[in-house]
């Protein structure tokens, strides 16, 4: 750390010190699940869900309700292990910062979804303030035992939808959600 109190790193972690971050937080995230709620976000699974690593912010959790909130029509899409990386508020990485290091971003992905890594979604920063602090969003979609899956169709698409079924959106409801963009 600097006298600005600023951590500068210079070395890249190995991929088994990223493993052994990604282990400890997959063990913890089993513990419990998110489900979009504001009470979700305040309870003491989630606060136990977050990791300053590596001069990246990282938030591992398995998130609940994607459909059944109305957001994404796809019942394939109702669950998934989530994965969020940002640069640490306190790292220097580049110039360009707050980009996170493309190669260390995608090493937290393989540490993180290992052989299923060619099934994890990618979004990248929606909002405003997603953007300003360079957050990117990792899914790997679920079955109701958490056994990953490879979705079929997309998420808005209503091939797979139940007869009847109609978004909270299509209904009028605002739906009070981070699941929910905005």
């Amino acid at each position: 750390m600097d006298t600005n109190g600023v951590l500068a790193v210079t070395t890249k972690p190995n991929q088994s010190a990223l493993e052994q971050v990604a282990y400890e937080m997959r063990r913890n995230a089993a513990r419990g699940a998110t489900n979009g709620t504001e009470a979700s976000y305040r309870s003491s699974y989630f606060r136990s869900c977050p990791r300053i690593e590596y001069g990246t912010s990282l938030i591992f959790t398995r998130d609940t309700g994607h459909h059944s909130s109305g957001w994404f029509r796809n019942p394939d899409y109702e669950r998934c292990l989530h994965l969020s990386t940002a640069p640490a508020p306190t790292a220097i990485w580049t110039p360009s910062t707050p980009d996170l290091d493309e190669e260390l971003r995608a090493a937290w992905v393989r540490a993180f979804f290992r052989d299923d890594v060619r099934y994890v979604w990618a979004e990248s920063p929606k909002t405003p303030e997603g953007r300003r602090l360079g957050v990117w969003h990792w899914r790997l979609f679920c079955d109701e035992s958490w056994t990953p899956i490879m979705p079929r169709g997309e998420v808005y698409s209503s091939e797979f939808t139940e007869l009847g079924w109609r978004s909270a959106s299509e209904l009028g409801v605002h739906i009070e959600s981070p699941l929910v963009p905005g």
